[in-house]
């Protein structure tokens, strides 16, 4: 029974992350995750992007790279993305069949397919301690707003989730090929979010002290010292392919194994940063999963036994290896603790469960059906206030503007913008200018430059994107953004013709699209 429910609740995960998926290529994240598929797919890592090496201004290549990407390190004029490797490479196979079946969606289904891997994955780690705690864990997990947030977006959240939990599961499995399927899981984990590689020493540690029980009980002579040290090499050797694989690609892109997209560590991580993010996440996991999230901090007090000590240092890991990170303000920043909130999950049912055995063993499964049953549904309002069920509407603008780019507006037209650069990319298939990186002096050259070169300039802003833009170009004219917008698409994007104000000024008409 327990069997069945699993598949069934890993088969409703699937079908909610397909039913309200945004299906949208929009913010840098998600874009730099799908060009970058569509890279790996077509075997053409780094185009060459002719203006990024022509154009006169300052530090043009930057203003030629879009959302998520940077300027290449390596290759002069291209631009890489900013983003680890792992989830595009898992993407572009779904991005070349969906290409040769007309059916670019297919790349949308490989999250919801990773958010159901990571739901049976939780419920067979929480089996480790009962079949009930396995169950009402991946209830909980399903429910989750943190994860459904993220099971709705093409990003590599739930998917690292997934690899990391079922690593878990694969090493304190009974089977003789644990190490071998941990370690490999772990490459896959560590190719998809390499930042998170000290969980992969926590999963050593396993198999350095816990041998190969799922309880870490000895058995003998099979837990000799030899057998643990040979174990712990197998699972250390397949792990390490995934490491391999991360430096080469990091050399081939930033042009060296130790460097990465997002820039230098000291930019990155800071000791100033762990106070501000420590009290962020706690107010987030409190606030979006009750306070009763924390009894995972007391379960080794529960819950007695190695398994239950080691899963809690697998959250203080995955937590202490965001506090110095940079400082963000919005919670579903929780993203990033996704692999810690699935696991305390697990804690915490288990800790209940142990608990309910000895004070009210009758009533005990009673206990465990009406706390999950309410955590569901407590989550499942808190997922609703929090526009979890509203991001495919939210993100629809991205796909229309770009359309939209690739139906009304010329095929020599080049956007300048910032938030949209990869959406207008994507969908609209034009070259873009970020003008948020461009000198504040060189607007009007820049738009001269690029009419001499051919091309049509266009201005592309979603409506909070126009004062900023007026604030950073106040000495330009055409930063007034003083004529009507050649087109205004659902209300929340802007497109303006530079060529229309002289003649808008001059008493003629310049009439606004106002597309749906």
């Amino acid at each position: 029974m327990p069997r069945v429910a699993i598949a069934l609740l890993a088969a409703g995960v699937f079908a909610a992350g397909v039913h309200w998926g945004t299906f949208a290529v929009g913010g840098s994240d998600s874009y730099c995750y799908v060009h970058q598929a569509e890279a790996w797919a077509s075997g053409r890592l780094q185009v060459v992007e002719p203006l990024a090496l022509e154009a006169p201004w300052p530090d043009a290549p930057l203003t030629f790279a879009p959302a998520g990407h940077i300027p290449s390190p390596t290759v002069p004029g291209a631009h890489v993305p900013i983003c680890p490797a792992g989830l595009s490479i898992i993407l572009a196979p779904f991005t070349y069949v969906g290409a040769a079946f007309t059916r670019p969606d297919a790349i949308f289904l490989v999250v919801p397919l990773f958010g159901a891997l990571l739901v049976w994955a939780t419920y067979r780690l929480g089996s480790r301690f009962s079949p009930d705690v396995g169950l009402a864990s991946a209830l909980l997990v399903a429910c989750s707003p943190a994860f459904l947030f993220q099971l709705m977006q093409p990003m590599s959240d739930v998917p690292a989730a997934a690899l990391w939990v079922f690593a878990a599961v694969c090493a304190t499995s009974r089977s003789r090929r644990a190490p071998l399927m941990a370690g490999f899981a772990t490459s896959a984990a560590i190719l998809v979010r390499p930042n998170l590689l000290p969980l992969g020493v926590v999963l050593a540690w396993w198999f350095v002290q816990y041998s190969d029980s799922g309880d870490g009980a000895t058995q003998g002579v099979e837990s000799s010292r030899h057998r643990t040290l040979t174990r712990a090499a197998v699972f250390a050797a397949a792990s390490a392919i995934g490491c391999i694989a991360v430096a080469l690609i990091q050399q081939i892109f930033y042009g060296s194994p130790i460097s990465s997209g997002y820039g230098s560590l000291s930019g990155l991580f800071a000791v100033g940063h762990i106070a501000p993010n420590a009290i962020r996440y706690a107010r987030w996991i409190w606030q979006s999963h009750t306070p009763a999230l924390l009894l995972a901090f007391v379960a080794p007090l529960l819950v007695p036994g190695r398994m239950t000590m080691w899963l809690l240092s697998f959250v203080v890991v995955n937590i202490l290896c965001y506090l110095p990170y940079v400082v963000f303000n919005d919670w579903w920043y929780l993203r990033f603790l996704l692999p810690a909130i699935v696991v305390m999950l697990v804690l915490t049912m288990a800790a209940i469960d142990t608990h309910a055995m000895k004070m009210i063993p009758r009533r005990r499964r009673t206990l465990i059906v009406t706390f999950t049953l309410a955590g569901c549904v407590l989550f499942l309002i808190e997922a609703r206030a929090r526009n979890v069920f509203d991001l495919h509407r939210l993100e629809a603008r991205y796909e229309r503007a770009g359309s939209y780019v690739a139906t009304h507006l010329p095929a020599n037209a080049l956007v300048i913008t910032s938030w949209e650069s990869g959406s207008v990319r994507y969908y609209g298939h034009r070259t873009t200018l970020v003008w948020d990186v461009l000198d504040p002096a060189w607007l009007d050259r820049a738009i001269a430059y690029t009419r001499m070169r051919g091309f049509e300039p266009y201005l592309l802003f979603e409506t909070w994107e126009e004062p900023m833009f007026r604030q950073r170009f106040a000495g330009s004219p055409i930063a007034k953004l003083d004529w009507p917008p050649a087109a205004e698409i659902a209300g929340q994007v802007r497109i303006y013709r530079p060529g229309d104000r002289d003649r808008y000024l001059g008493g003629e008409a310049a009439p606004t699209d106002y597309a749906r």
